[in-house]
C-alpha cells in the first residue's frame, strides 16, 4: 500500500501488539509541561471562554489533574514480535488540555507538540459473548467529540499512580468501564492492552484496550441504564465483530471520534492481519468518509 494512503487515515499508530499486564509498564517523570508566556495566555483565555460555553449550554466542565505523555518504547523479540510496551508520563490538567490540544490544535506547528498538554487516554473495545462489537454514542454534555461513537474509558489520573510511582493504566481503562457501564473489573475477559494511537485532529495519544464480555450486547445496554455515569453517553452502538463489517459501520455510524476508527483498524489489523488493514484502508479512501 502506498505510504499516502495510510497518511489519509484520521489516526497514527505509534504502536501495535498484544500486550497483557505483566507487559505493560508506565512511569511517572514529574517534570513540568514546558510553555511560554503566550501559550499560558491563550490557555487561560480559552479556558474561560469555554467555562462560560459550559455554564450556558449545561455541559460537565471542571478542571482536574491528569497524566502527559512523554515518550514511548516497544521491545520486540528475536523474530521482530512486539513483546513488551513501556511508557513514561507526566503531570498535566484538564484546564491545559482545553486551552491546547482541544480547542488550539491549529497551532501545533507554532508552539510544537511537546508543550501541548498531551493526556494520555486510555480507552477500550469490548467485544460482546453474541460476536459484537461495543462502543458508546457520547452525549451532549461532554465537552469534546459530543454525539460522536467512542470508545470507552477515559484518561491517566493521579488516582491510577501506584505507591511505588508506577502507573496502573489497567486499573485506569478499569475504573472509567465501570463507571459507565456498570462493568466490574473481573468482568472484562483477557483485558489487553493493543497499542498507542494519535487523533490527528487534536493530536491526543490514545492507549487502547480490548476486553471480552460473558454477556451479549442486550445486557451490556442494560448495565449501562443503571451505570454511576451512563450520562457520559446517550446510546450504545455495536457492530459485528467480522472483517467486512468495520468500514461500513465508519461509513454509516454518523459522527465517529478518529480514536474509535483508529481503534477498529488496529482490531482488524490485530485479528486479521496486515492485508486486511491494507485493503480497510483503500476501501475506506475510495469512498468519501475520510
Amino acid at each position: 500500500m502506498e505510504s499516502n494512503d495510510i497518511d489519509r487515515l484520521p489516526f497514527v499508530i505509534d504502536a501495535a501488539g498484544v500486550f497483557p499486564p505483566d507487559r505493560v509498564s508506565v512511569a511517572y517523570d514529574e517534570s513540568e509541561r514546558p510553555t511560554t508566556p503566550e501559550m499560558d495566555a491563550m490557555i487561560a483565555a480559552e479556558w474561560e471562554r469555554q467555562t462560560t460555553l459550559a455554564k450556558k449550554h449545561d455541559r460537565l466542565l471542571f478542571n482536574g489533574p491528569l497524566l502527559r505523555y512523554l515518550s514511548h518504547r516497544v521491545e520486540n523479540d528475536a523474530k521482530g514480535q512486539p513483546t513488551h510496551f513501556q511508557m513514561t508520563v507526566g503531570p498535566t490538567n484538564y484546564r491545559d488540555f482545553v486551552g491546547t490540544n482541544l480547542f488550539h490544535h491549529d497551532r501545533l506547528d507554532e508552539f510544537g507538540w511537546e508543550r501541548f498538554s498531551n493526556p494520555v487516554g486510555t480507552t477500550a473495545t469490548l467485544m460482546t459473548s453474541d460476536g459484537l462489537i461495543c462502543y458508546g454514542r457520547r452525549s451532549a454534555k461532554v465537552s469534546y467529540h459530543a454525539k460522536h461513537v467512542h470508545t470507552f474509558g477515559g484518561a491517566f489520573e493521579e488516582a491510577d499512580r501506584l505507591a511505588d510511582g508506577s502507573i496502573d493504566p489497567f486499573a485506569s481503562v478499569s475504573r472509567e468501564i465501570t463507571e459507565e457501564l456498570s462493568i466490574a473489573p473481573e468482568e472484562l475477559i483477557d483485558l489487553v492492552s493493543v497499542g498507542l494511537v494519535r487523533d490527528k485532529e487534536i493530536y491526543q495519544p490514545e492507549l487502547l484496550f480490548e476486553a471480552s464480555l460473558a454477556m451479549t450486547y442486550a445486557d451490556v445496554v442494560e448495565r449501562w441504564k443503571s451505570a454511576e455515569g451512563r450520562d457520559e453517553h446517550d446510546s450504545l452502538v455495536s457492530l459485528d465483530d467480522s472483517p467486512g463489517a468495520i468500514v461500513p459501520f465508519i461509513r454509516t455510524c454518523g459522527l465517529i471520534a478518529p480514536v474509535a476508527v483508529g481503534a477498529l483498524f488496529l482490531h482488524g489489523l490485530l485479528k486479521w492481519g496486515q492485508d486486511w488493514f491494507d485493503g480497510a484502508t483503500r476501501e475506506m479512501i475510495a469512498g468519501t468518509r475520510l
